[in-house]
């Protein structure tokens, strides 16, 4: 029987207040087991610090790390990325939950050395598929890609409903647009999309996307919006040059 695959958690935190302790508990909670947390702190001034330290000092998997002045989602999840000792890395914000089998479904879809990404479903809102169907269907890589662009999608470009392999990471060097404040995300499930051949979707809700009125979705600016929509266009084109 092959040993499991580790999972590294990347979570950035960013002045999360009380939402981050209910994260780090699901996480906790999960039924798989065999995962790392890379928690970074990206000069929060709020009690954030003071989860983290909790936190870490009680489950030696959660390996925190702390940026002297706040730099962003993305080179927060490249920190991890370049720090990362799991075969498979999800992306989770630190104010959404999971439910327990959220890490079981990535090991057991991404157990098949041939599939390079899984998503599962999600809860947000009116977006999201709220499905309690428990099993993988096959997606193409065409449907997987004209996925990231489509707003409210079950698959979708989000990086939080989806495990990645990091020997397809390293060996592209997908990164995060460390000068993006939104999309980030969608460029990045786009760059490895445009490199992978295999998907599996796992319809059930097992993300939970929490909404915060301070969060950088409802409080992004005209400018963080005029790059978005450069970003989805940059989607776009790359989408012609894509093969199967």
């Amino acid at each position: 029987m092959a040993e499991k695959p580790l999972i590294t958690i990347s979570i950035p935190a960013y002045n999360l207040g009380s939402y981050l302790a209910k994260t780090l508990d699901s996480i906790l909670n999960q039924t798989d087991q065999q995962f790392e947390v890379i928690l970074v702190d990206d000069a929060s001034t709020d009690r954030t610090p003071t989860t983290i330290e909790q936190y870490a000092a009680k489950d030696n998997r959660i390996r925190a790390h702390s940026f002297p002045s706040h730099e962003g989602v993305s080179k927060a999840r490249n920190y991890a990325i370049d720090h990362a000792k799991g075969d498979i890395i999800v992306f989770v914000d630190g104010d959404d939950l999971l439910e327990p089998d959220y890490l079981q479904v990535m090991a057991e879809g991404l157990s098949d050395p041939t599939i390079d990404l899984v998503a599962v479903g999600y809860n947000w809102g009116w977006r999201g598929s709220g499905s309690s169907e428990g099993k993988f269907r096959s997606v193409s890589k065409t449907n997987a890609y004209a996925s990231i662009n489509r707003r409210g999608g079950d698959f979708g470009g989000y990086t939080w409903n989806k495990g990645f392999r990091m020997s397809i990471i390293r060996d592209h060097n997908i990164r995060f647009d460390e000068s993006l404040a939104l999309a980030e995300d969608l460029l990045f499930t786009a760059d490895y999309i445009f490199v992978s051949h295999k998907f599996l979707f796992y319809p059930a809700a097992l993300y939970t996307k929490v909404s915060r009125s301070n969060s950088i979705i409802h409080s992004a600016t005209w400018q963080m919006r005029s790059k978005e929509q450069t970003v989805r266009q940059h989607i776009d084109d790359m989408a012609h040059k894509m093969e199967p």
